[in-house]
């Protein structure tokens, strides 16, 4: 498991994390060679992937399946990182990257997800004739918001605006989604979902809506679905309905520049406030276990690519960088046995230069210690 778990470990020498100054302070490596270590290290990798264990998790930005020292590639990310949500470039995509996703699919068992911001109904899924041209089946319709009902069959104030027909135009919008996912065989769907930070829409701003358009999406996607791929919510998870939880695999939560376990339990507490009546246990203590277990805490790599985060401190008095900070996140309650559901970082590719990704592979580490 140590050489599974730090295949592409570069060793940073000496490395205090009581200054912020000693954490940017990394020799660039780019040194693990892809798909060098035989089959037995690959089969183990994949079997390591599929076990009960703390993810890591991050958004990648800037995927072209070609450049210098795989900055660009997501061959390049650390062998045992779980799930990448891609930000951006998902589709029409070009041979180097259809053989980039392949291989880490394939050979590594890195789960790889197409990510959209969840807004007005339609977005990111309708045909330009639709939404620039206003155009649908050679008609030409007098508003987007004429030509967008015409085409989904509800928008705004537009097509069938009764419960019914909103409910059959969000389920329509879903399966599009879903088409479009599996026509490039992704391993699930994250919806970026901030309705009140400026993302609000007409599905975004109406949870019960939102639960419609899980609900479609549970049919091939998430726990419901059976299928093993996944379905998450980031970003604001707990002003969804409570009934939508038992849909999602994660609850992401976009705990930026987070100083301390203290701000990581407020908004833990939010997610035990909504979600714990619905939580399989016994208990209200194994229901927030369970709940913990179900969330990913992610740090902002735009900001802090360098660093691993804002100079964090633990319960137990510890500092260390926010990431690692959230990968040692534990409750008292219910103690330390019970590990968070995961972590990641936004745009967590970004350190690639810096660092070689010294603070994903640490944390990787952290909360799955190799065995010796």
């Amino acid at each position: 498991m140590k050489k599974l778990l730090y295949a592409a470990m570069a060793v940073a020498g000496s490395f205090l994390f009581a200054q912020c100054s000693d954490w940017t302070d990394l020799e660039n490596k780019f040194e693990e060679p892809y798909n060098s270590h035989g089959e037995d290290y690959y089969e183990a990798l994949r079997a390591y992937k599929k076990s009960d264990h703390p993810v890591t998790f991050g958004w990648y930005s800037g995927w072209t399946g070609v450049g210098d020292n795989m900055y660009n590639m997501l061959r390049g990310i650390p062998d045992s990182m779980d799930i990448v949500s891609l930000w951006g470039g998902a589709f029409n995509l070009t041979p180097a990257q259809e053989e980039d996703l392949r291989e880490v699919r394939e050979v590594k068992g890195t789960r790889i997800l197409y990510c959209q911001h969840i807004m007005d109904i339609g977005r990111s899924m309708t045909p330009a004739e639709v939404e620039n041209d206003h155009i649908v089946n050679g008609k030409q319709y007098d508003s987007y918001e004429e030509a967008m009902a015409a085409y989904w069959g509800w928008y705004g104030n537009s097509g069938d605006t009764s419960p019914e027909g909103i409910e059959t135009a969000i389920r329509k919008y879903a399966r599009v989604i879903t088409d479009s996912i599996n026509k490039y065989g992704y391993d699930g769907f994250d919806i970026d979902y901030e309705p009140n930070f400026g993302y609000g829409g007409n599905i975004s701003s109406y949870p019960n809506r939102m639960h419609i358009l899980l609900d479609e999406l549970s049919k091939q996607f998430g726990p419901a679905s059976g299928t093993g791929r996944i379905l998450m919510v980031d970003g604001e998870p707990q002003t969804l309905n409570a009934e939508s939880g038992p849909l999602l695999d994660y609850y992401t939560i976009q705990a930026y520049y987070c100083r301390g376990d203290w701000d990581l339990d407020n908004r833990f507490q939010k997610l035990i406030n909504k979600f714990k009546d619905i939580t399989p246990g016994e208990s209200d203590l194994e229901k927030e276990a369970n709940i913990l277990r179900k969330t990913i805490w992610c740090e902002d790599f735009e900001k802090h690519n360098s660093d691993g985060g804002p100079q964090f401190t633990t319960r137990d008095g510890i500092t260390t960088y926010s990431l690692k900070g959230m990968a040692m996140y534990y409750r008292p309650d219910v103690g330390k046995e019970v590990q968070v559901g995961g972590v990641g970082a936004y745009r967590f590719n970004l350190c690639r230069p810096h660092n070689d990704y010294f603070f994903v592979r640490e944390v990787i580490q952290t909360m799955n210690p190799a065995q010796h």
